[in-house]
């Protein structure tokens, strides 16, 4: 059993049907996004039709190996929370978002609440919406979820000039910038009972009475 994004795909299942399980992904372009990401991941095989068609075949999700279903979990990239068109330079937010980066969600809206950076509320209102969408689109608890991504792009430059001296113009660069931030639940790997082996030997063999 594989488990994205707050849903459960049974081992029976091919990769690509299971993801078009995930809320999220059953859009108009669902069939190419889908493609996309599993040609990423390399989760396919090129089978020739009569036809002399080359179709694409996915594997069952209980052959994944779990190199494959990690590289899987590291390209899906949902859920998410977009903001674009920020006045500030990426270097300003990229300061912020390295320190919240792979942290709990609760950690991280407390950190960047008292954080004296300016970048700080915009990456914080970023976080929110994140959650909100986690929780609405995709049924997930915020108990659960981590930020595992944050991305920060520069975006367009507006370029504006101050007059000096001698007639001599000095340019000055207004940068913008674009970031996105990607939360993902946190798995438990389930521990083993210790003494499980001895208690069933235990049971095979049980000791004789004494007279």
């Amino acid at each position: 059993m594989l488990r994205l994004v707050g849903v459960n795909i049974p081992d029976d299942v091919d990769v690509f049907s299971g993801l078009r399980m995930i809320k999220g992904l059953e859009t108009k372009h669902s069939r190419n996004n889908i493609e996309r990401v599993l040609t990423k991941a390399g989760l396919y095989t090129k089978k020739m039709e009569k036809s002399g068609k080359f179709v694409k075949e996915y594997p069952k999700v209980g052959s994944l190996t779990w190199k494959e279903k990690a590289r899987l979990i590291e390209l899906l990239e949902m859920p998410r929370a977009v903001l674009t068109g920020i006045r500030m330079s990426p270097r300003k937010l990229r300061l912020v978002a390295d320190v919240v980066r792979g942290k709990h969600v609760d950690m991280a809206l407390g950190l960047l609440k008292f954080m004296p950076q300016a970048a700080a509320p915009v990456l914080h209102k970023l976080l929110k919406s994140a959650i909100a969408n986690a929780g609405n689109n995709h049924q997930l608890k915020a108990d659960d979820l981590y930020v595992a991504k944050i991305m920060v792009d520069g975006g367009p430059t507006m370029r504006r000039f101050m007059a000096r001296a001698r007639g001599r113009a000095c340019r000055i660069r207004k940068r913008t910038s674009q970031a996105v931030i990607v939360l993902r639940e946190k798995f438990v790997a389930p521990k083993k009972v210790k003494g499980t082996a001895e208690a069933a030997t235990s049971v095979a063999n049980p000791k004789e009475g004494g007279k």
